[in-house]
């Protein structure tokens, strides 16, 4: 690639960037209604959990069932924190973000030992226990009644309680982590993550730690996770075991794959897609849970790449084509 070519890919990217933004940042004036808006609200967080949780599918290559685990602990450390000691929003998200950090690094001790199919069943009992933990202890997280009357969050006096101002913070929180994604990908640390993809024989010969650069990926994918969690929780209000059950752990999977693993972009487009597919295919009515699953089908079978890869390889073509 010539420097002129480089240097108008960047110029394209940075359009490509500042077009979204600005989409963003006007969909509240389009979508006026608080139901729309809420939907809104939760295709940033999952943009959030499933940027995380790519640090450590498509980065690394790492296959994990136990991430929606990570994110109820998430959810359940900031609700708890706020709501039975009256600590502040950012003390609750800040808790949840160190506590998923240490429980990921945790994980990744004995994921160290294993690999393959035993690390996908144990990541899918680990997920599985923390539910039924959640679910027992009843004394802190009320069973499965759950927890109710979380409040919207609020900073420095200023309350995001209603739909407008709570999306804008939202919105802050998702560029931000996509931000930290991206120079993250960019980094000695991502270069090792992307090296352990690829061939950890590789990456060892070539003075990669795989152990730390493992450790270190569920950490950051857990810490993201856990920062989603606070969110949600303080965005719905309440929160029960029954959320966070296998069928979310296969959507999020879903995000990541459809939208493209191992880019900065597609968990953006999965998440987003996958959050608003079944409310534009409620017009099938009963049948609309058929059609969401073939929808998926489709895109994971024609699609290897993900939607992103389908958008760079449209892109080259027209490129090539002028």
């Amino acid at each position: 690639m010539t420097t002129q070519s480089a240097s108008r890919n960047i110029v394209w990217r940075a359009i490509g960037i500042v077009v979204l933004l600005a989409l963003a940042i006007a969909l509240p004036f389009v979508l006026k209604s608080n139901y729309y808006l809420g939907i809104a609200h939760q295709a940033l967080i999952f943009i959030i959990l499933a940027s995380g949780y790519d640090v450590l599918l498509g980065f690394t290559g790492l296959l994990s069932f136990g991430h929606i685990g990570l994110f109820a602990i998430g959810a359940y450390t900031s609700a708890i924190m706020v709501t039975s000691t009256g600590a502040p929003f950012m003390v609750g998200i800040m808790a949840a973000a160190v506590l998923t950090g240490l429980i990921g690094f945790l994980i990744s001790i004995p994921a160290l030992r294993i690999k393959g199919h035993s690390l996908t069943l144990l990541t899918l009992a680990l997920g599985e226990v923390i539910r039924l933990v959640i679910r027992s202890m009843e004394w802190l997280t009320s069973g499965s009644h759950g927890i109710s009357n979380i409040p919207r969050p609020e900073i420095l006096g200023f309350s995001f309680r209603q739909a407008v101002p709570l999306y804008y913070l939202l919105l802050a929180f998702a560029v931000l982590t996509i931000l930290f994604v991206w120079r993250l990908r960019s980094s000695r640390f991502g270069r090792a993550f992307n090296a352990i993809r690829d061939s950890e024989i590789g990456a060892d010969v070539s003075g990669v730690n795989i152990s730390a650069m493992k450790m270190l990926a569920f950490a950051i994918s857990a810490v993201l996770a856990g920062i989603a969690g606070g969110l949600y929780a303080h965005t719905v209000r309440f929160i029960s075991p029954e959320f966070f059950s296998l069928g979310l752990t296969i959507i999020l999977l879903a995000m990541v794959l459809i939208g493209g693993r191992g880019t900065i972009i597609g968990p953006v487009i999965g998440a987003a897609l996958l959050i608003t597919l079944p409310e534009a295919l409620r017009f099938v009515k009963e049948y609309y849970l058929l059609a969401f699953g073939v929808a998926i089908w489709m895109c994971v079978l024609l699609l290897p790449d993900g939607l992103a890869g389908l958008g760079k390889r449209l892109f080259k073509r027209a490129r090539t084509s002028t």
